[in-house]
């Protein structure tokens, strides 16, 4: 079983587009490969909810851990 390795996370502004956001490695600051879209929605008293779309299956997408990566 490959042993599992958390990281904490941080939300930043990217550094060419200020409106974008992106969600970053806390540690390194570099952006999580395959990103396409980020999202904050608040409401009320209830907690925000952050949405990230990545792409998948292309070369910085997400993929299975038993598969290869596609080129």
């Amino acid at each position: 079983m490959t042993e599992v390795i958390t990281r904490n996370l941080v939300i930043k502004r990217h550094p060419k587009f200020k409106y974008q956001l992106v969600l970053c490695d806390e540690e390194t600051g570099q952006s999580l490969s395959g990103q396409i879209d980020l999202k904050i929605e608040s409401s009320g008293d209830d907690r925000a909810k952050i949405t990230v779309t990545f792409d998948a299956w292309g070369a910085h997408g997400v993929r299975f851990e038993d598969e290869p990566r596609s080129k």
